[in-house]
């Protein structure tokens, strides 16, 4: 419902009347509307965190890539299976209050941490560039990340694109940028 209406439009009486339960019942489980939100934002974090995250430690030189690659591909998987979270990510989310933005930002900083452990995990196993600055190539992928994700799965939704070959070339156009020559 936030995702179809925005946060502003979204009244308790509408969320009561689609969901089919009291008044007594919304307010048993939530202060108001905007606790609700919150809790939607940090369903969409643990669910993200859930479906996506590799412990870098499983890392391997035989699987490094295959796990770089499934981790975007899951990435897109969840966005894509998520479209309502996301646009609530997106574009409901930023700007609406204080008490929001630390969700936003916990979920970005969560992303760049796993990309820098995973960046280190590489760069141990000797695949990542050594001069490579982790929180800056961090902050770009995930910016580069979250901007596709809103591209093909916010703004053109209604369009079918294939995951895989998505995953592809976001994979290859940023691991060609942090990887050594030859490591791949």
């Amino acid at each position: 419902m936030f995702s179809e209406k925005g946060y502003h439009e979204t009244h308790v009486e509408l969320i009561i009347k689609t969901a089919k339960v009291g008044k007594g019942t919304f307010y048993r489980y939530f202060k108001n509307k905007e606790d609700l939100f919150v809790s939607v934002l940090q369903h969409f974090l643990d669910r993200w965190e859930k479906d996506v995250f590799i412990a870098p430690s499983t890392f391997t030189a035989d699987t490094i890539f295959n796990q770089f690659h499934s981790i975007t591909i899951r990435s897109f998987q969840f966005f894509k299976k998520n479209n309502d979270l996301c646009n609530i990510y997106f574009r409901i989310s930023p700007g609406l209050s204080s008490v929001f933005q630390p969700y936003i930002e916990r979920f970005e900083n969560q992303m760049i941490d796993y990309v820098i452990q995973y960046l280190e995990a590489g760069s141990s196993l000797g695949y990542v560039r050594p001069d490579l600055n982790l929180e800056m190539a961090s902050n770009i992928i995930v910016g580069a990340f979250l901007r596709v994700e809103y591209f093909y799965f916010v703004l053109r939704k209604n369009e079918t694109y294939d995951i895989e070959t998505l995953a592809d070339d976001y994979f290859k156009a940023i691991m060609n940028g942090i990887l050594i020559k030859g490591a791949e």
